[in-house]
């Protein structure tokens, strides 16, 4: 591993810690990355998109359309026996002529956010200064751009939202499944009342509801999802994200992971052999996040087998432990009848160079002019 990593010590202005130590581990296996993870000071607090699972899946099925390089920032104190307190996954890719370091994501991660260690007592804006020392130094790089930047991590602050060169971009709705105000309140509403309705006519026509345990089980749940999303994307003349081969290669991978720490879960309502309804979830520690959901043959819509899966998914993370429930980017009234709420989404654009600061200025320049011509046509009573 040493012929693969970088190490840096960093001088910092906080008074909680003045210097840190950052090693860049670049294409760590999902061995190494589980050995990191279970290294950091006192257990993990992640999404299930900085998970090793996704991250190692992420690796080997994405990075082979575009992206040049995978590494894992660790962030120590000085000194050799000292537990990382953060992790941090990056990968380089390119767009045009521009050099761009940002998270694993590509569409495939619901929310980015540094692994932490539950242990480490450390402010968010410490956290914000030790990782904006570390990219500051990055040189192989035009730009950090990182989106879908959550304000929270379970309780945690997210470092990455509290540094100054983040914009507002989004929203999600999410579920507060423990708190004073959901708890016990939550399932109470009409939703879940008619949801409750709808699976026990389900059950009176033979439908069961099941969970994908072993990967055999996960990758034909998954298949028979995509295939069903695609059918349905066919009718609505809709390009279907699915079919690229990248992309479902990745959930495949996922999928067939043997790990029983997999954030890959999949449930379905089922008739014998038949899918009523799949579902893909993105689930560890406190929160769980809904990615991919399919409906099949017409004769069950009326049973509303996706509302119904929605609902049996909440409980199901109710029942596991899970505090938040994200119904994902998307404010659509169905995800509002369950009773989320907004959490802000934010992007970082951080230049590292010029011609990064050169990108920024022309992107924010547009960005003005759009904004210009927008107030412009409404004074003339003109919607573009």
């Amino acid at each position: 591993m040493a012929l693969r990593e970088t190490e840096q010590l960093l001088a910092l202005e906080s008074s909680a810690v003045s210097r840190i130590k950052v090693r860049e581990i670049k294409a760590p296996t999902l061995s190494e990355m589980k050995s990191l993870w279970a290294s950091l000071k006192g257990g993990v607090v992640s999404t299930p998109f900085q998970t090793p699972e996704f991250l190692a899946a992420f690796q080997e099925s994405k990075l082979t359309t575009g992206a040049s390089g995978f590494s894992v920032g660790v962030f120590a104190e000085p000194g050799e026996s000292e537990p990382p307190l953060m992790l941090l996954p990056l990968a380089r890719f390119q767009r045009g002529p521009i050099r761009v370091v940002g998270m694993p994501d590509f569409g495939l991660a619901d929310q980015n956010a540094p692994a932490f260690g539950a242990g480490c007592g450390l402010s968010a804006q410490c956290r914000a200064e030790m990782i904006r020392a570390f990219l500051e130094r990055i040189d192989d790089a035009d730009i950090v751009d990182i989106h879908k930047l959550h304000h929270r991590v379970d309780t945690l602050e997210n470092p990455l939202s509290c540094l100054p060169e983040t914009i507002s971009q989004n929203s999600s709705l999410v579920l507060d499944l423990h708190s004073a105000n959901a708890s016990g309140n939550w399932s109470g509403k009409s939703i879940y009342k008619k949801t409750r309705s709808k699976f026990r006519r389900l059950v009176s026509e033979g439908v069961t509801l099941v969970e994908a345990v072993t990967p055999e089980e996960r990758v034909d749940l998954f298949r028979t999802l995509a295939a069903q999303r695609r059918e349905r994307f066919r009718q609505l003349g809709r390009d279907d994200s699915l079919e690229r081969e990248d992309r479902s290669g990745f959930y495949l991978r996922l999928a067939a992971m043997e790990a029983s720490s997999t954030p890959f879960k999949t449930l379905a309502l089922k008739q014998g052999e038949e899918t009523v309804a799949a579902m893909v979830l993105m689930m560890t520690g406190a929160q769980a996040t809904a990615v991919l959901v399919s409906i099949g043959d017409q004769k069950w819509h009326a049973y509303s087998p996706g509302m119904v899966l929605f609902a049996k998914a909440i409980q199901r993370a109710y029942e596991t432990g899970a505090r938040w429930f994200s119904f994902g980017t998307g404010q659509q009234e169905y995800k509002q009848r369950f009773g989320g709420e907004e959490h802000p989404s934010h992007r970082l654009l951080m230049p590292l160079s010029t011609r990064g600061r050169l990108f920024v200025g022309a992107r924010d320049a547009h960005r003005a002019a759009q904004n210009v011509l927008q107030i412009a046509l409404r004074r003339n009573g003109m919607q573009t």
